[in-house]
């Protein structure tokens, strides 16, 4: 029984089937870890979403193209209608760099998708970003691609805070010691958890940031929390050996001496999978 490898080897057989390399040196940890990671950046088009815009993209939007306002249509009808949003997404989008990570997305939670669909080269330099928040999208604005420590944009984390102030992690009050210029804000966060100077007050980032490899801070906790999960249920299932068995006997199957399991999804949930009885006991549901 190893239900962390288990998880590591599902995950790596998703990302392959994505069509992913996985690199042999990466440890059971680092397969879940990168298959969070890369799983929140792909957005899951599954469920409708609600759509609003920012009043400032709603000023904006009669000034863009006919062919970006086409885009953002088509884009609102993918959310309104659990169509995929991949045709719009960075030709990046299934990478496993962290050079080639989207840092707006792992800080702020917020997205970014291109206003032509995947070519073999983007002709339009703009970008529509939005964060998610449940079952809404929010349309924040449409600028050009950031590169380096644009990855911080004030800009746009203003507009989140003049709309919609509750997705963002705000502390009025609360104020760094030292200044923090907004070149230097990308290098910082990928150094340590830090919050900015905002407004009157502190501004953390939304997902708790990066850690200093430069993976999710979110796929990190994620991956810790699962793992601490499963070495739970792990001794839990030892422990509790000689029920589990009666009640196999219970249901009239031939029950072997040891009890072997292996880590199963189905329905939405984690199962430990009796290897010698078939038997299935459910554990605990998926993360979305």
């Amino acid at each position: 029984m190893n239900f962390k490898h288990d998880l590591a080897e599902i995950a790596r057989g998703e990302l392959r089937q994505a069509g992913i390399k996985v690199p042999k040196e990466w440890g059971d940890y680092q397969a879940c870890m990168k298959y969070l990671e890369i799983h929140h950046r792909w957005f899951d088009s599954s469920v409708p979403y609600a759509v609003v815009y920012s009043k400032e993209l709603r000023e904006k939007y009669p000034t863009l193209t006919p062919e970006e306002q086409e885009a953002i249509r088509d884009i609102e009808k993918r959310l309104n209608c659990c169509e995929t949003l991949t045709p719009y997404m960075s030709r990046d989008i299934r990478a496993t760099s962290v050079k080639k990570s989207d840092f707006l997305l792992k800080n702020w939670n917020i997205y970014h998708l291109h206003l032509e669909k995947s070519s073999d080269g983007y002709q339009n330099p703009n970008l529509l970003f939005f964060q998610p928040k449940g079952r809404v999208v929010h349309l924040i604005d449409v600028k050009p691609h950031p590169k380096g420590k644009g990855w911080f944009d004030r800009a746009l984390l203003e507009i989140v805070y003049d709309n919609w102030p509750h997705l963002l992690n705000y502390r009025p009050g609360m104020k760094p010691t030292c200044s923090i210029p907004d070149d230097g804000v990308h290098d910082l966060l990928k150094s340590m958890v830090a919050f900015i100077p905002f407004r009157d007050g502190g501004l953390f980032p939304t997902n708790l940031g990066v850690v200093a490899s430069g993976d999710s801070g979110l796929a990190v906790r994620e991956t810790d929390r699962m793992f601490n999960t499963l070495t739970t249920w792990e001794r839990e299932l030892m422990e509790r050996e000689d029920e589990v068995k009666q009640e196999l006997l219970r249901l009239n199957l031939e029950v072997p001496d040891a009890l072997d399991y292996s880590l199963e999804v189905e329905d939405g949930f984690f199962i430990a999978y009796e290897i010698h009885t078939q038997a299935k006991i459910r554990m605990f549901e998926v993360p979305q």
